[in-house]
């Protein structure tokens, strides 16, 4: 009789709770699906069996039902970058919280990414803000343009051995490089660019995949793994050791940065982080460092890198884009061996443009960049009927860039690769929203726009395109066995991954023939 009572009051609530989110919900006025309003697992579905592919099931839910409908029980997404800056606001005082969703698979505890609550992300981002502002990051010039002479020297080893070069990789390890040097100096071992495989068993563990939804779905389950001790994880997956040694390296940095007795002012991120007033000792403590620093190191890296195989693809793929950037960079650099400079390079509207372009065709972060405003409902206007849908507050609002960054409304051709746009309507720069938008907005954006800027403008300054009808040519790039779909985003594993089995941008390089 108890378990028939149990059964019973079991079926009556899961009734009462289907009738609530259907019909009761403040959301359930919210266009979308009757499945993704009953339950999350509808999400999980497409996001862990299907292998990340609820953004596109997202996408066709707004080609259905207009610019914003319900994925979630308790959550929404916008496609309409004209609502960005009332989800993203650059003041702090309108409070947004990242929705758990977005903590649940970040799984690294007290690091910046992670930090769910405004307040204590404010402070959190404030400790680390002035080492990514312009002027900081110009005094960074002499670390990326080193960088860049020492990929061209790879590239100059590669030409000579003839064969095809896997040039993701190559820029998963100078961006790597260019932010472990910024992080804690001279430490952290061989550069990966001096390697003789750029470190690509370190990138291969670091690869996009499904268990990256995880945490999104099973929190507990995640943090669960992610507290395994490094031995037993290696041994359950012998091929993460690289990833596990790599942090245990990153936690002996970590370890000396606080034993040095003289920290120097502007000495690298964390020592100037140790040394600061403005950060309680709980906020020093290593375990919180060392989750900082980890995200920070692999996010530096790989949205960066992806961004750059993509210009380079695109570059190579259309050669009237290929001949303006040239005739930019010869006019603004006449001297092809000297590294650029700052100057140079924010006056060059073309690079830009171009830059501008991949960041939104490919943007380094794929998933929903859920917020919810704890203190205040927000109110969305379907620009097309006129009609008002309140969002309460605490509701998880999502805008995912790889839909919103395509927004035809805005976007003449969405799916075309057009720098041209950008010198003819600068304003649509700002609509961007690869890098996130607001007082959440990436710390890195600066840093990630003058690596893009520089390693670009090197490499084709140096290097065109192979014409195999010339007799004699400079330095030249040919793609090899790259097609678009190498490079376009095929599921959302919290950051794009491209199709299972691409090898992403290869490319032949040649030496001078003149």
């Amino acid at each position: 009789m108890g378990l028939l009572v149990l059964a019973a009051a079991l079926a009556l609530y899961a009734v009462g709770l289907a009738v609530y989110r259907l019909y009761l919900s403040p959301l359930a006025a919210i266009p979308g699906p009757k499945l993704a309003a009953l339950t999350s697992w509808y999400n999980a579905y497409h996001d862990l069996i299907r292998g990340g592919q609820y953004v596109w099931v997202v996408r066709d839910m707004h080609r259905r039902y207009g610019p914003v409908v319900r994925t979630r029980p308790d959550a929404v997404h916008v496609a309409d970058p004209t609502f960005a800056d009332e989800l993203y606001p650059v003041s702090g005082r309108r409070r947004r919280d990242r929705f758990r969703t977005v903590v649940g698979f970040m799984q690294s505890p007290g690091s910046l990414l992670s930090t769910g609550e405004h307040d204590l992300h404010r402070r959190r981002r404030a400790a680390l803000a002035p080492f990514f502002s312009p002027l900081r990051v110009r005094r960074l010039e002499p670390v990326i343009n080193e960088t860049l002479a020492r990929l061209l020297r790879r590239m100059d080893g590669w030409a000579r051995d003839g064969v095809p070069v896997q040039m993701g990789v190559a820029f998963r390890a100078a961006t790597k490089d260019v932010i472990q040097q910024y992080a804690f100096g001279g430490g952290g071992g061989t550069a990966c660019l001096d390697m003789d495989d750029c470190s690509a068993a370190f990138f291969d563990v670091i690869r996009p995949h499904w268990v990256s939804h995880l945490g999104t779905h099973f929190p507990r389950l995640a943090r669960a793994m992610s507290a395994l001790p490094p031995g037993l994880m290696t041994r359950l997956v012998p091929r993460i050791g690289v990833f596990m040694r790599w942090v245990q390296d990153v936690a002996a940095e970590v370890d000396e940065v606080r034993k040095s007795e003289d920290l120097p002012e502007g000495l690298t991120i964390f020592h100037e982080i140790m040394r600061s007033d403005a950060l309680p000792a709980s906020e020093k403590r290593t375990e919180r460092i060392l989750n900082e620093a980890t995200v920070l190191l692999v996010a530096g890296t790989d949205t960066t890198a992806l961004t750059l195989s993509a210009i380079v693809y695109h570059v190579l793929a259309d050669r009237s884009v290929l001949r303006q950037l040239k005739d930019e960079l010869r006019r603004a650099m006449p001297d092809p061996d000297a590294p650029p400079t700052a100057a140079q390079l924010e006056a060059m509207p073309y690079l830009n443009a171009v830059i501008h372009e991949a960041v939104r065709l490919h943007p380094g972060a794929a998933h929903r960049q859920d917020r919810a405003a704890p203190d205040e409902d927000l109110t969305y206007t379907d620009p097309r009927t006129g009609r008002a849908y309140r969002l309460p507050a605490g509701t998880g609002i999502g805008m995912a860039a790889p839909l919103v960054n395509r927004c035809a409304d805005v976007y003449d051709r969405p799916d075309k690769f057009v720098p041209e746009r950008y010198i003819e309507s600068p304003e649509l720069a700002r609509h961007l929203l690869t890098f996130s938008r607001g007082a959440r907005q990436c710390l890195g954006i600066h840093l990630a726009y003058r690596e893009m800027q520089t390693l670009v403008a090197g490499i084709f300054r140096r290097y065109d395109v192979y014409d195999p009808e010339a007799e004699r040519q400079g330095p030249t790039l040919q793609l090899y066995k790259t097609e678009r779909r190498e490079l376009e985003m095929a599921a959302d594993y919290v950051v794009p991954a491209a199709y299972e089995g691409s090898l992403g941008l290869q490319v032949v390089i040649r030496q001078s023939s003149l």
